[in-house]
């Protein structure tokens, strides 16, 4: 059976005239006798009884109707649901970012996109930027918000914010009674930092760009922000952050301070692996491109 014919049968039932139904499908009445016509050899039953008035459902008819209006709405929801993964405002994204690139911006666009389309499911975590990069290449998400300027095969990455970096040190530290430092200031002393495979891009940048003399002295590598501020505190070294990530971190013990020029800034990357064919994908990247930077 055609879906084509279930339709026309079923108008056709509901009204009992050919004339009314046929105007209501748009269609000849004779063409709308011949295809149900047809429908019945098909079925090898009669569905109508015709009589002068118009007419009326066999037993046959009658449970053919009972069956095709749920059929025919499931077909249309089927179709509608099709469109809707088409055009991506139903499907599944999944997102991961960085613990350090959490900002109020990235969460945010997450935010107005679930509330947008309710109809995706959105799922979101968090890890190191390399871990991120690494499960997004291995298929396992769909986009990830990462540190640094990303140039890894296959994936496609654009910096959608920069942020600034500034020292964080104990209160009672004597460069403490400064309020901006110089990078020249930082050579020889002890450095708290987190390991390098946590996030190789930040990683190497944030080095090139405050040590240029040459790498830190490193007095304790902690795996991430959290225990880097906590180790400063206690007074094992000095560390360099993001603005941002310091404010909301650092305990009373615990000052920060700006560059005194040229302050180091550090981009955070939308990345999704290249010629990604996800409908939602596309959707949401347009999200992330329009949010303000």
């Amino acid at each position: 059976m055609e879906l084509r014919r279930l339709k026309y049968f079923v108008v056709l039932a509901r009204h009992r005239h050919f004339g009314r139904a046929a105007a209501e499908l748009s269609i000849a009445q004779p063409g709308l006798s011949q295809q149900i016509k047809v429908l019945e050899q098909e079925l090898k039953v009669s569905l109508l009884d015709r009589g002068p008035q118009g007419v009326t459902l066999t037993p046959a008819g009658r449970a053919l109707l009972e069956g095709a209006e749920p059929l025919l709405a499931a077909a249309d929801e089927l179709g509608e649901r099709v469109r809707a993964v088409a055009d991506g405002t139903h499907g599944r994204l999944r997102v991961a970012y960085s613990r350090s690139g959490a900002d109020d911006r990235i969460t945010d666009v997450i935010r107005r996109f679930r509330k947008d389309h309710e109809d995706v499911q959105v799922s979101v975590t968090t890890g190191m930027s390399s871990w991120c990069l690494r499960l997004l290449q291995d298929g396992g998400l769909d986009a990830a918000f990462v540190r640094g300027i990303i140039r890894e095969p296959g994936i496609t990455a654009a910096v959608v914010a920069e942020e600034e970096a500034a020292v964080i040190l104990p209160a009672d530290h004597p460069l403490a009674a400064r309020d901006r430092l110089t990078r020249r200031d930082l050579r020889g002393l002890p450095v708290v930092l987190w390991p390098r495979e946590a996030g190789p891009t930040l990683y190497e940048e944030l080095v090139a760009d405050v040590w240029p003399d040459g790498p830190p002295q490193l007095a304790a590598e902690e795996p991430d922000f959290e225990q880097v501020v906590a180790s400063v505190a206690e007074g094992t070294g000095v560390s360099v952050m993001d603005l941002g990530r310091a404010r909301k971190l650092c305990p009373p013990g615990v000052v920060i301070r700006h560059f005194a020029e040229h302050p180091p800034r550090y981009a955070v990357s939308f990345a999704h692996r290249t010629n990604d064919p996800n409908p939602v994908l596309a959707r949401f990247a347009s999200y992330v491109r329009q949010a303000p930077r």
